[in-house]
């Protein structure tokens, strides 16, 4: 084997050292493998939301006295025939409130349905005494009186009718809320055995809420692992077809699976946790630095071949002419992925952190020609070299179309790019910010969560989907008449502003409401609050002692100075909450947010929490936009020490995004905590192409006479 004795540098350092440098990269590669075990696989609430955001501040204060109401399920029991009002449909409600009561990962308290000790009837006896007491505790109805009572209680209460059971009588929900960083695989577990337990020929079960839906994501684990594997082989099966041999695909495999082992091992010694969201872009990541090792792997074997299969020379040259753009595709990879960082949600953040050391592995690449080196390779040379030599009906159309765009037509290939242009541009203005659809856009809309959302809004005026308004003030102020008045008008302004959103609300005006029914003899007329001070004062006491603080701590504290009112609304699609939003702060435009005792405060639940997330995008997405193309513009100038390089490779990029996000729009796909990874990871891949070829250009450029010869 000659040497080229006379090079010096890093090319030849490496191509004399090949056995060491594979040696150093193995033992590395073992290094890192060893904290894969200690991966954490945990989808965390906070994480998936900005948690310096004033509703999630909310979130946080208010969560350990009334839970956050971001992890609330609805679980609905509905009839196949006829109605619930049967012994053994009954007994199922019963059973399934109690089972979920003794769940440690549940709060208790903030678990409710008509079988549930803190679901309430106000009942009168003689000389106009009310008497306030279970709805339907400890024991279901035994006989028809007993049930048609049932009925009655229930579809007389407007807190129940529709609420609690559907108004139509064909279901009931039980509803609950999961503590904070709880395992959504045992969520998953504990829910889907209630389904099966309780499911038959006469009974259905459905379930909704951020945590089955998180669970939901957790149960296809195994199902994604498949999805890759056979992606994995694919992609061995064009290398194959690619190179005609095992040995022009085995580089680029060990590249990969190298380069995997850095990513996995870094994110378990860090202990960053590693979300099931993540594995999308942990594979495309994988296949990106395939591709680094494709395009190295192809320039050693035409190397190899016009270096009369020399494996000295032809790993120097490879090296030699492949690292500056290994190099520029690395580090514009890496700054695609680190101005994530920007985003202030922690899951971005990690993104940030993990795909950028991942990205930047893919230097890793550069001992391809160092592995090819240890592969015979003079058949697959001799054979791409004569498939290099044909000029196939592919690279005839490609060859065409490069003449047409630089020659006579280039006046319509620019009008076309313009044209393309200003539609994307058009286009992309009805991009939505977040969630475009109903359900969850992460599962398919016939998928059995989405099917349930849909039938648990269809049944019900209660869902997974809540508003919370909160009031802070002095000790005792809630007895304060302006307090629950203002919950009271809050609600029907909602409700009337939103008639297609607002299905109905939940707050202590229930309780209040029924036993002012109850004191004036059941008059409809009478069922609404108390406006005296004194007398909604007694009321209230009188409720605080009869039905204990347990029961309306869901509502109110034990102090008196903090209490809440929940808006159930039918889902949470990203103009829905727009509207919601404006038409909150709509009221509060002509209602005062602080009065003398206290304040009110906006906005908890899970439609807060989405609210916020949706601000944040809309905040961070344009700004990591332009911090992605000025990273690598700035990447390029680097690079190549030229501005008209960068501005030459930069510009397409932009021309892709808009497309990109033209195709979102137009595809009804909104712009997510989901999908801008995948934008930002989409831009790195594009960048990474033009800048092969573009070092190619320039390498050629040299060799021949003009760009066409």
């Amino acid at each position: 084997m000659t040497e080229a004795k006379e090079k010096t540098g890093l090319g030849v350092f490496l191509a004399r050292h090949r056995l060491a440098v594979v040696l150093c990269i193995a033992l590395v590669t073992v290094l890192f493998m060893l904290g894969i075990p200690r991966i954490r696989t945990d989808v965390i609430l906070q994480d998936l939301f900005p948690q310096d955001h004033p509703y999630l501040k909310l979130m946080i204060k208010f969560g350990q006295i009334f839970g956050s109401g971001g992890s609330n399920v609805v679980i609905a029991v509905n009839a196949k025939h006829g109605d619930i009002f049967k012994q053994k449909t009954l007994n199922k409600i019963k059973a399934i409130t109690d089972e979920i009561i003794l769940w440690p990962e549940v709060y208790r308290l903030l678990t409710s349905s008509i079988a549930s000790q803190n679901t309430k009837v106000v009942k009168t006896l003689a000389k106009g005494e009310i008497l306030i007491d279970q709805l339907m505790f400890p024991d279901v109805p035994e006989n028809a009186e007993e049930m048609a009572l049932l009925k009655m209680h229930i579809f007389s209460n407007p807190a129940y009718d529709g609420i609690l059971v559907a108004s139509d009588g064909t279901a009931a929900i039980i509803g609950t809320e999961f503590k904070e960083n709880i395992s959504y695989e045992r969520v998953y577990s504990l829910l889907r055995g209630v389904v099966e337990s309780y499911s038959d020929e006469e009974t259905s079960i459905h379930v909704v809420g951020f945590p089955m839906l998180m669970g939901w994501i957790y149960s296809y684990k195994v199902q994604m692992m498949i999805v890759f594997g056979v992606s994995i082989g694919l992609i061995v099966l064009i290398l194959i077809t690619i190179f005609r041999s095992f040995a022009g695909m085995i580089p680029p495999m060990l590249v990969g699976f190298v380069t995997t082992m850095f990513g996995l091992g870094f994110i378990g010694w860090t202990g960053i946790n590693f979300s099931p969201l993540l594995y999308v872009l942990a594979f495309l990541v994988g296949a990106r630095k395939i591709s680094h090792a494709v395009q190295i792997t192809c320039r050693y074997l035409e190397e190899f071949h016009r270096n009369g299969y020399d494996k000295g020379n032809a790993c120097f040259a490879t090296i030699e002419t492949m690292s500056m753009p290994n190099i520029a595709g690395v580090m514009t990879d890496a700054a695609g992925f680190a101005v994530l960082y920007l985003a202030k949600i922690v899951l971005m953040q990690q993104i940030a952190i993990i795909m950028t050391f991942w990205m930047a592995t893919i230097a890793a690449a550069s001992m391809t020609p160092i592995l090819c080196t240890f592969i015979p390779l003079r058949g697959a040379s001799e054979k791409y070299a004569k498939r290099q030599a044909k000029t196939d009906w592919v690279e005839r159309t490609s060859m065409a179309g490069v003449l047409f765009s630089i020659g006579s037509g280039r006046y319509v290939v620019g009008g076309m790019v313009i044209g393309i242009m200003i539609f994307c541009w058009w286009a992309m203005a009805g991009m939505k910010i977040g969630d475009p659809t109903p359900g969850s856009p992460l599962l398919w809309s016939d998928h059995t969560y989405n099917r349930d959302q849909a039938l648990i809004n269809k049944k019900f005026k209660a869902s997974s989907e809540n508003l919370v308004l909160f009031y802070d003030g002095e000790k005792g102020s809630v007895y304060d008449p302006v307090v629950l008045n203002t919950f009271e008008k809050f609600s029907k302004y909602m409700d009337n502003r939103l008639p297609g959103i607002y299905k109905s609300s939940s707050s202590i005006l229930d309780l209040i409401k029924s036993s002012t029914l109850m004191l004036y003899d059941g008059d409809p007329l009478w069922y609404r609050l108390i406006r005296k001070e004194d007398q909604l004062t007694s009321l209230m006491g009188y409720l605080k002692n009869t039905v204990g603080i347990v029961t309306i701590s869901r509502f109110i504290d034990a102090s008196m100075e903090k209490a809440q009112i929940t808006l159930f609304f039918a889902d949470h699609t990203s103009d829905n909450l727009k509207h919601i939003r404006d038409a909150a702060y709509a009221f509060f435009a002509d209602n005062p947010m602080k009065i003398d005792k206290g304040e009110f405060k906006l906005a908890g639940g899970r439609i807060g929490m989405e609210m916020a997330v949706n601000e944040e995008m809309a905040r961070s997405h344009l700004q990591i936009d332009i911090m992605v193309f000025f990273a690598i513009f700035a990447m390029c100038v680097f690079c190549f020490k030229s501005v008209v390089a960068a501005m030459m490779l930069t510009l397409p990029l932009v021309f892709s995004n808009l497309v990109a996000y033209a195709f979102m729009s137009l595809m009804n796909i909104g712009l997510s905590i989901n999908t801008l990874p995948v934008a930002a990871i989409g831009v790195g891949v594009g960048v990474d192409f033009a800048i092969y070829l573009y070092s190619r250009c320039i390498e050629e450029y040299q060799r021949q006479d003009g760009w066409v010869n």
